[in-house]
């Protein structure tokens, strides 16, 4: 979207560049700078200092949010404010002497008196790497190649690298343009917050050369299928991440740019990154009136927040609402039959013409990219785009067509081939060559290949391959070579054959090499086969069958690491499994703890990565092979060796010392809980995690103000970091003591929230604030204030993300300052109710329960499409309702005897609880069967267990168990579970209270 005409609207407060300059360059390129988003506004971008809610209304939501990093790049592009091209640094080494260069002395001269602080990776290292490959096949390993190795890494220019990145199963791959790179992505397995990663492997030399971690959400999804894909120049890289999010990131594992446009799929979606690498066609849903559903939208700075899905009207980003009448006829009609291919208004498994003027879709569909406009539809099962842009290959009922990729008209067809499954079209050939997969029919155990060359079927066998269409994922079965002369299948033997195709009517057998249980075959530079599944990759040579890399990626030795605990995050991504039963770990720059007599096995994993891209052979340096952490402290001057010898006193006990008995007893108090919640917080980004900051400390706040520590709570009001989360947790304070006849300390509570006051935006008043400020007046006797806030929160009962959430937190706070009246009257608006149950529900109905607010327990419960969660049903049998918990739940199926058997006693338990000897048993059985769970998989066993021992009321196991969490900066790794055990003692759940 270009920003002339466009009217803009800026938010919040800017840290890389002035508002006054950005508004001054918007409106010199054409844009409209307004004060406050309206129904006109195209564009809102949202300063990084803005913690507040941004004023919504529902024509609103049509406008795209943009962060400060793609309005810089945004302002960049239209000025043509690119960086100047630099000429070219003068080479290292002249490239004739190195070809000259012919015995080992001579080349070592050579390299000791080059300029290496000019050595440029992407120019410098192909000659020199093939140079000295050259020289060692001649006479080995020499003093030139150690050299070279050794100015490499003086000038920081390589980093030590192991291939084990991927903690989970590999859920997506894609092969770049230039067959020079692989890219391989994982999920997050069982800790979502744990992210996933993304390696980069050179395909040549069979080793990974960049490992980026903690890709947010992880990538893609289990079955999934092209949730990577490359620019066309090879220079970025497109993931499908957080669940339904895409993202672009460059070579060397910076993220460029997000977006975040398919309001909240719960599966990534399909997408297609445009060849430049700086737009991508999303497959979302809008609010279209049988028009082309999706969008493309910016992928080239920063992040995108958008719901497509409400814009009524036209929209830059949206595809055409208008279809040819023809079109739309077919469209119409595939719709009326249930059992028909359907495909909908999409562009179904998207991909762009090679020059990006138009979008192609498996559906045969082609659409300009312009004008977002489809040129032709011709529907059918699938269909695929040659690489040239020139022609699709479509299948149909009838057979397979070859059509015209402009037109659609067709050019040949159709041909007969018996159910085609995969298309698989030649790459770099002037002539289209085109290889279709068929599968086996009746008792036949082999499919069929049919090779089409140009518009003629010349070839068809009947072979054993591996190309079934119900596989999902990223499974290709066949790979041609660049030039479309060779190409490699797998077969259902557990092979991979590589056929010559010199004559295509007439190809022949050239090599068999096992392919175990690869469910994908890629034929990269200097004819490398690549072959791997979920957790193996091999790398073969075609041409000889020299496997140059082969790795299992999930192998988990039984015994300790190299180091633990605090250290192991510090040296998180170092530590690898050499093999079934050993760990090691690499050191930066050149060494490596490892067993002894392991050289060969480092040799065959390990490469030092040379500027993200390309991979040096570990035999050419002098690698360092140390057995331990103390003798790595010892003997590494490095930065690595300064940490490691931080920690010797550490490590050393750790070594020496026998276990502890566990658990420790139980002398802690909740103060000291508390305390440690609080110190959880202290390493956060404020930015990032501000709402769950504020959220915490307000519950944990009032948790003690019902206890009466007011002095306690006030302390915790102090720690939230924004004013308008501090008046709203003070507010509620206050409330929460004046109730309880603690008067004085109430009015401190409320003098600090009125102190406040002139400190938060007015915007920042949403519901909640709003609602929260008016039930401390009314708690202080000023209700004609508080009647003024509770009528603003309750015009600030936003649509949007859900209206029931407000709806809730209004009611809360005129129900503690007790105005049951208005609570009455906003509980009758039944307009914001979600059609089943909500988030909140539970600890607002436990709320009710256990305040003996039954009746208007009794009238929520009575709300159309709602649910009974469980934890209500709990608290129901903990206060001896066996009649109510039979009504409300006969439609639960987990409520049963333990329910009800309490419910019978009716005796609420004592909160906190206190453990019993039984309990710490249990504990201490659990604790030890931790201790047999290799350490890179104890989080989340770690995080149960501190459940447990919240359960039980054993503060001091929660607060020992906390110290073995990480500390990442996460909310959700050592902050979550502290409060998380905060709220089980204090209301046996793990959900903040009201």
């Amino acid at each position: 979207m270009k920003l002339r005409g466009r009217t803009v609207v800026l938010y919040g407060e800017f840290w890389e560049i002035e508002r006054e300059s950005a508004v001054r360059r918007l409106r010199a390129l054409g844009a409209r700078v307004a004060q406050d988003a309206t129904e006109e506004t195209d564009l809102i971008f949202l300063g990084p200092g803005e913690s507040g809610p941004i004023p919504r209304n529902d024509a609103m939501l049509r406008t795209p949010y943009f962060d400060e990093e793609a309005l810089i790049g945004m302002l960049e592009r239209e000025e043509g404010g690119a960086a100047p091209v630099e000429a070219p640094p003068r080479p290292f080494v002249p490239a004739a002497e190195l070809a000259e260069a012919q015995a080992s002395h001579d080349l070592y001269s050579l390299l000791d008196g080059a300029d290496w602080s000019a050595f440029a990776p992407a120019r410098d290292v192909p000659p020199l790497r093939a140079r000295l490959a050259e020289l060692e096949r001649a006479e080995g390993v020499t003093d030139a190649h150690r050299l070279a190795t050794r100015r490499l890494i003086d000038t920081g220019a390589a980093r030590l690298q192991h291939p084990y990145g991927h903690d989970t199963e590999i859920v997506a791959h894609a092969m770049s343009p230039d067959g020079r790179y692989l890219a391989t992505g994982s999920w997050v397995g069982d800790d979502y917050d744990a992210g996933g990663v993304l390696q980069i492997w050179e395909v040549a030399a069979g080793r990974c050369v960049n490992t980026v971690r903690r890709i947010d959400g992880g990538i893609g999804w289990p079955g999934y299928e092209r949730t990577i894909q490359w620019s066309a120049d090879s220079s970025r890289i497109a993931l499908a991440h957080s669940t339904n999010m895409v993202g672009v990131w460059s070579f060397d594992g910076e993220r460029l740019a997000t977006i975040s446009v398919s309001d909240g799929n719960s599966r990534p979606s399909q997408f297609a990154l445009s060849p430049d690498g700086r737009s991508v066609y999303y497959h979302c849903g809008t609010n279209g009136d049988g028009g082309l559903q999706g969008c493309v939208v910016p992928l080239e700075h920063g992040h995108l927040n958008w719901l497509p899905n409400h814009v009524e009207t036209d929209h830059p980003y949206l595809m055409a609402r208008r279809l040819p009448e023809s079109v739309r006829a077919r469209f119409a009609e595939l719709e009326r039959y249930e059992d028909d291919w359907k495909v909908g208004q999409w562009i179904e498994d998207p991909e762009w013409s090679p020059d990006g003027t138009r979008l192609f879709g498996g559906n045969a569909i082609g659409v300009d990219a312009a004008t977002r406009e489809v040129v032709w539809y011709a529907p059918g099962k699938f269909a695929r785009l040659s690489p040239d842009g020139r022609t699709v290959a479509a299948v149909t009922r009838r057979g397979l067509f070859l059509r015209d990729a402009s037109t659609g008209r067709i050019r040949c067809g159709p041909f007969a081939l018996g159910g085609p499954v995969s298309l698989h079209w030649a790459p770099g050939r002037a002539a289209d060559r085109l290889a279709v997969l068929t599968p086996p029919t009746g008792t036949a155990e082999t499919g069929g290949v049919h090779i089409l060359d140009g518009e003629r079927l010349v070839f068809s066998a009947r072979i054993p391959h591996a190309g079934w269409g119900d596989r999902e994922g990223d499974r290709n079965a066949w790979a041609w070579a660049p030039g479309g002369e060779r190409a490699a299948f797998l077969t259902i033997e557990g092979t991979a054959e590589v056929w010559s195709f010199a004559d295509p009517a007439d190809p022949r057998p050239v090599r068999s090499v096992p392919a175990g249980g690869a469910d994908a075959v890629y034929w990269g530079a200097d004819d490398t086969l690549v072959l791997l599944d979920d957790a193996v990759m091999q790398f073969v040579k075609a041409e000889t069958g020299e496997v140059v890399g082969d790795f299992y990626s999930l192998y988990v030795p039984p015994g300790p690491r190299p180091v633990e605990d605090d250290l192991a995050e510090e040296f998180e991504g170092r530590i690898f499994a050499l093999g079934e039963d050993d760990w090691a770990m690499t050191l930066q720059p050149d060494a490596v703890i490892a067993p002894e007599g392991r050289e060969e096995e480092l040799d065959a994993l390990l490469t030092w990565g040379i500027g993200w891209r390309h991979a040096w052979p570990v035999r050419w340096g002098e690698l360092r092979v140390l057995p331990g952490a103390l003798a790595a402290a010892d003997v590494l001057d490095s930065e690595d060796g300064e940490i490691l010898r931080e920690y010797r006193e550490e490590l050393e006990e750790a070594d020496a010392g026998a276990p502890a008995e566990w658990p420790p007893p139980n002398t802690a108090t909740m103060d000291d809980l508390f305390e440690a919640a609080r110190d959880s917080l202290a390493g956060l980004d404020r930015y990032s995690w501000g709402s769950h900051i504020a959220d915490h400390l307000r519950a944990a706040a009032r948790l003690r103000a019902r206890h009466g520590e007011p002095e306690a709570a006030m302390a915790l009001v102090g720690d939230i970091p924004e004013p308008a989360g501090r008046l709203a947790a003070a507010s509620d304070v206050a409330v929460v003591l004046a109730r309880a006849g603690d008067v004085p300390s109430a009015r401190n509570a409320f003098s600090l929230a009125r102190s406040l006051m002139p400190s938060v935006d007015q915007k920042m008043f949403d519901a909640d604030r709003s609602a929260s400020f008016g039930a401390a007046c009314q708690a202080m006797g000023d209700t004609s204030t508080a009647e003024q806030w509770f009528r603003h929160a309750r015009a600030a009962i936003t649509i949007e993300p859900n209206p029931w959430q407000d709806h809730i937190a209004v009611m809360h706070s005129m129900l503690e300052c007790g105005r049951d009246d208005l609570v009455r009257a906003l509980l009758d608006d039944r307009s914001g109710h979600p059609h089943g149950s909500f988030f909140w529900d539970a600890e607002w109905l436990v709320h009710l329960l256990r305040t003996g607010r039954f009746d208007l327990a009794r009238e929520f419960q009575d709300l159309p499409g709602w649910d009974v969660p469980y934890e209500v049903l709990t608290v129901l049998a903990e206060l001896g309702f066996a009649d109510l918990l039979e009504t409300w739940g006969d439609h639960n199926w987990a409520v049963g005897d333990e329910l009800f058997e309490p419910a019978r006693r009716g005796t609420p338990p004592v909160r906190p609880p206190a453990p019993t000897d039984q309990d710490v048993r249990e504990l201490a059985e659990r604790y030890a069967r931790i201790q047999g769970i290799p350490h890179s998989q104890r989080r989340r066993p770690i995080e149960e267990l501190i459940r447990a021992a919240a359960e039980r009321g054993h503060i001091s196991a929660v607060l020992d168990l906390l110290e073995r969490l990480p500390e990442r900066g996460d909310f959700n790794d050592r902050p979550s579970a502290a409060f998380g055990a905060i709220w089980l003692l204090f209301t046996g759940f793990d959900r903040p209270p009201f």
